[in-house]
Order: C-alpha cells, then structure tokens, then sequence
C-alpha cells in the first residue's frame, strides 16, 4: 500500500502484543506516533477502543484493531510482507 499521511500506534509501554508492529515499523523506516498507555489511563481509554483491548492503530482516520491484523498491515507498509 502507499505510505499513509499518519500512522499512530496505541499500545501499552511494554513489549507484548505491539512490539512486533513497533519493530516493523522501524525496520521499515515507516514513521509513526508511538502513543503508550499507561495502566493508570487505561480505565478511561478502554471504552473507546474496538472491543475494548489494545493494540490500536489509526491510519489516516481508519482504525485497525487485532494484533494479528496490524502485523499483517505493518509488514506491507514495511515491505517485509
């Protein structure tokens, strides 16, 4: 796919289910904004996720939720995929 306007991944600060798509993303040299969330924030977020679980990404205004998905887009914006 051509390389989106803004790419922003919510996850958070650990290297669990987001870190794949971090490390792809900068292996790829895919700019994007890194948001980690903290347990502190994450009652008040939840409720604005799909299914209310994290990783999140947004990519120009389109949300993509499921790890497995946003690995599979991650390596196609890197080209790993």
């Amino acid at each position: 796919p051509p390389m989106p306007k803004s790419v922003k991944l919510t996850y958070f600060n650990l290297s669990a289910k987001g870190e794949p798509t971090r490390l792809m993303f900068a292996l790829g040299k895919v700019p994007f904004e890194d948001k980690r969330v903290t347990f502190e924030e994450w009652p008040e977020l939840k409720s604005s996720t799909p299914f209310g679980q994290l990783p999140v990404l947004e990519v120009d205004g389109t949300t993509i939720a499921q790890a497995g998905a946003i690995e599979r887009f991650a390596a196609k914006l890197a080209h790993l995929y």
